[in-house]
């Protein structure tokens, strides 16, 4: 044996809990074809919220071989706000939390499982998706998420590059889970009508994650009580049957004071938080430090005072089918 085969690789990966999938590093020429085949449909809003990464470049400090995606099952986390009546709970979904970390613990472990047969591995900005799902790891779900058996799409999808070549072609293509043909879960829970049942495509300029990752205002047809993470949303994750078994894992908590939550809702920019460590180291731990100060300041105060009016009127948290 000269040296570590992709199935080697990925069931060490699979003895960690995690799911892996390995195509030759040239398929980044069939990823790219495939983004930039919805292109059109992306520009129009129809798919506005596809991938975090659109870029398509391979390390430069090695010839890459192969390309390896990772499935790290991670829940959403939850943040308790405390005011003079009860604690009141908001979620935070799995994409927004710790991702430098565990992109650290991925290629940390790749690399314990190559060097020793001289190779090196990184993570690579590539669409992790789109890669997940045409290399067979992951399904497009009807609300154009990402879907892993077993962790449902409560994971956290991490792509990697080496300089092995390891031989493995597991190229499908783009697929949608099979179970969305006969399911209409995620288009009920909608409270925007973002899910179309008469196309698979979702109709990304009226999805709530679209409008609440944005600094601009929302706009006025959008229902104030329809609410309730932190930023993103999380309905038609909940009330897809796909996720009975993750749906309620949870990765991290965290509970902040009154004097803490008075901060949540005006103002957490780091000129503040350089005078609130404990606030600060909070916030690090959910990973939100990761994002800018428009965000920090202005986006995600906006998002919890309104999350924070939708429960207290009374608006329900789960969807539900």
């Amino acid at each position: 044996m000269t040296s570590v085969t992709a199935a080697q690789l990925t069931a060490a990966l699979a003895s960690r809990g995690w799911q892996a999938a390995v195509v030759p590093a040239s398929r980044v020429i069939d990823l790219r074809a495939e983004i930039e085949s919805r292109r059109p449909t992306i520009a129009q809003g129809v798919m506005a919220v596809v991938d975090r990464n659109l870029g398509f470049d391979l390390p430069e400090r090695f010839e890459a071989g192969s390309l390896v995606v990772v499935a790290v099952p991670h829940g959403s986390a939850l943040v308790t706000l405390t005011f003079d009546d009860e604690p009141l709970v908001v979620p935070i979904p799995t994409t927004y939390c710790h991702h430098d970390a565990i992109h650290d613990e991925v290629v940390a472990a790749l690399r314990d499982l190559l060097c020793p047969w001289g190779h090196d591995a990184t993570a690579v900005p590539l669409p992790e998706k789109a890669l997940a799902v045409c290399t067979g790891l992951a399904w497009y779900g009807r609300n154009n998420i990402a879907y892993v058996a077993g962790a449902g799409s409560y994971a956290e999808l991490v792509a990697c590059a080496t300089d092995a070549c390891l031989t493995d072609d597991h190229w499908t293509g783009p697929r949608a889970l099979p179970r969305c043909e006969g399911c209409s879960a995620c288009t009920r829970a909608c409270p925007t009508g973002a899910i179309d049942g008469e196309r698979f495509l979702l109709h990304g300029e009226r999805c709530l994650t679209l409008h609440n990752e944005s600094e601009e205002p929302f706009p006025a047809w959008l229902d104030p009580a329809w609410h309730h993470c932190l930023v993103g949303c999380l309905r038609c994750q909940e009330a897809c049957p796909e996720n009975l078994a993750a749906r309620d894992e949870v990765a991290e908590t965290a509970a902040f004071d009154r004097r803490e939550t008075r901060l949540l809702l005006a103002d957490v920019s780091r000129a503040v938080l350089a005078a609130e460590p404990v606030l600060r180291d909070k916030l690090d731990e959910l990973g939100l430090l990761e994002y800018d100060d428009v965000f920090l300041g202005q986006v995600m105060p906006r998002n919890l005072r309104a999350a924070v009016a939708a429960r207290r009127s009374g608006a329900p948290r789960r969807g539900r089918w």
